[in-house]
């Protein structure tokens, strides 16, 4: 079963029929073309490795060796939607300038993002300047979608929703071939590696399934790195905090989640009445508009998240293994109905006090137990925003096992 996220949805429509939904506007997008086109180059800007140099951090800095002069793109391109209208996605592309050799495509995914403007190719923070090195350092053309919703694309973000992240990947590794082509400064190899943190980590699994089950002949996937991601939230301890009453140190999370499943299954509930207590329930439509910040969500939020939400709806998820809210959980899990074709590591600290690590065991013992090339690393006891950095520089490090630049006859 291949797509579970969609006969979930078909069976959540059909069977919780007493539920209308409040009017919510739907935009209508007119976009003709192929997915992938890209609609508009935003910005060009070139770097030599000194440029670059000056504005890494000193722990990306210290783990990277810069070579290649890169120009960087700020584009606007076609991707797909839950409801499969074509829309406006946003990302960063950068092409090293690399003679004589033809050269890999890498995508990052980045981490959880609430505001539109801080998505990577607005802010231009961290993960911009990241990607900058490894284009520079490995010769590799690099992607960063900002994903559908967020950055200057249209409509709302659906959190941790597969189809959508995987969907924005996908077009955005398309962009960066018909770039590279029309800029002529390139020649693409072939090989295709993914690799992301967090919601990336999440993100690099669902593009890693869609891609292998539905995009094989397009794409060949050399070696994908999710990492700390939420791989199976309604199977693993991620879910046991909407009931056990626990401190959870970044709230927003779940209400992000709920307005996720809200949309993307349209006829799950009617309102957020129906599962959060006040004032939450109206909370809710401003904190996630796409404007406000994480610490801001926060801090209308309360820390032990199990209070939010109203008793009977937590008695009834803990009491019924189908109830809708775990079948809809199920949709946005990786791990079933899938095994793996391509070289995966995943990088997760066992200390990880948001995305808990048992996401990371559970997916590496499923898939083992049906033969994928997987492997664990555990990267510690540090928090998940302390892991981070080495796990990406190892992530990274790791893809040199595979990595090849060819001299081009």
């Amino acid at each position: 079963m291949k797509h579970s996220f969609y006969i979930i949805l078909c069976f959540i429509t059909f069977s919780i029929l007493s539920c209308k939904k409040e009017n919510i506007e739907t935009d209508k997008y007119e976009y003709t073309g192929t997915l992938g086109d890209i609609l508009q180059i935003k910005s060009e800007i070139n770097y030599t490795p000194d440029q670059i140099k000056t504005l890494l951090p000193s722990d990306i800095s210290s783990f990277t060796s810069l070579k290649h002069n890169v120009t960087v793109y700020i584009v606007e391109y076609k991707s797909l939607n839950l409801t499969n209208d074509t829309v406006k996605a946003s990302g960063i592309i950068i092409i090293p300038q690399v003679d004589s050799f033809s050269i890999p495509l890498l995508s990052y995914q980045h981490g959880t993002l609430l505001q539109k403007s801080k998505a990577p190719s607005v802010s231009k923070g961290t993960e911009y300047l990241l990607n900058l090195a490894m284009a520079s350092d490995k010769g590799m053309v690099a992607c960063v979608p900002d994903y559908l919703g967020l950055g200057t694309g249209d409509g709302l973000h659906l959190y941790l929703n597969p189809r959508e992240e995987a969907n924005s990947v996908r077009d955005i590794l398309r962009a960066a071939r018909k770039l590279v082509k029309d800029k002529g400064n390139a020649i693409l190899n072939g090989q295709v590696f993914l690799y992301g943190y967090s919601q990336g980590g999440h993100a690099t699994m669902a593009a890693q399934r869609q891609l292998e089950l539905e995009n094989s002949k397009e794409f060949k996937l050399t070696a994908s790195a999710p990492m700390a991601g939420p791989y199976a939230m309604s199977r693993t301890s991620q879910f046991d905090i909407i009931f056990n009453g626990a401190f959870y140190p970044n709230p927003f999370y779940l209400p992000y989640v709920a307005v996720s499943i809200f949309h993307s299954y349209p006829n799950l509930y009617h309102s957020y009445s129906q599962i959060f207590k006040h004032p939450y329930d109206s909370l809710i439509p401003i904190i996630y508009d796409g404007l406000h910040s994480t610490g801001y969500a926060n801090s209308r939020l309360d820390y032990y998240v199990s209070n939010m939400i109203i008793d009977s709806v937590k008695t009834n998820i803990q009491n019924n293994p189908n109830h809708p809210i775990r079948l809809a959980l199920r949709g946005f899990d990786l791990v079933d109905n899938w095994t793996p074709t391509t070289p995966m590591k995943l990088y997760h600290c066992s200390g990880d006090d948001n995305v808990f690590y048992d996401n990371s065991t559970y997916a590496d013992s499923v898939f083992k137990a049906r033969g994928a090339n997987i492997e664990l690393i555990d990267m510690g006891s540090s928090n998940h925003v302390d892991c981070a950095p080495l796990s990406l520089l190892m992530g990274v490090s790791w893809f040199n096992d595979f990595i090849k630049m060819e001299k081009i006859k």
